[in-house]
């Protein structure tokens, strides 16, 4: 299943998102620019699927944990471009067309907790945020 192309397509699509970070929002880590032109931006991992349980078929719904990481040069860009995404996607329910994929049904996004950081060997501010991600599965 295609949970980061998913939160892509959700993400790149509101304006108060992109506005900070234009359409640098990827999977697991951000290209490396000599310019630092990366930043702000964001970072989609997911971390584990956990189906639910039936007696008789295969799981119709899956509960992703998903990390979604934010990054910029100051701390306050960083926690406007988490606040951006979490006003986005936090109890976000509906149907997502992934361009070049299918069309999902969101059963629901969670916000379930974040860390912020600073990492010094980039001299960068992150928060890092963890979502349930709910998603029903054609088995």
């Amino acid at each position: 299943m295609n949970v980061s192309g998913i939160l892509y397509t959700i993400l790149s699509a509101e304006a108060t998102v992109t506005a900070i970070c234009s359409t640098r929002i990827y999977p697991y880590t951000i290209p490396q620019k000599p310019d630092g032109s990366g930043y702000p931006g964001v970072t989609i991992t997911v971390i584990s699927d956990e189906p639910s349980d039936t007696k008789t078929e295969a799981s119709t719904l899956d509960a992703w944990r998903v990390q979604i990481d934010s990054y910029a040069a100051s701390a306050l860009k960083a926690q406007q471009l988490h606040s951006a995404i979490r006003n986005t996607i936090d109890r976000y329910r509906g149907s997502v067309v992934v361009t070049g994929d299918a069309t999902y049904f969101v059963d629901g996004i969670r916000y379930e907790n974040v860390n912020e950081v600073m990492e010094t060997e980039k001299d960068i501010f992150r928060r890092s945020t963890d979502y349930q991600v709910r998603i029903h599965r054609t088995p």
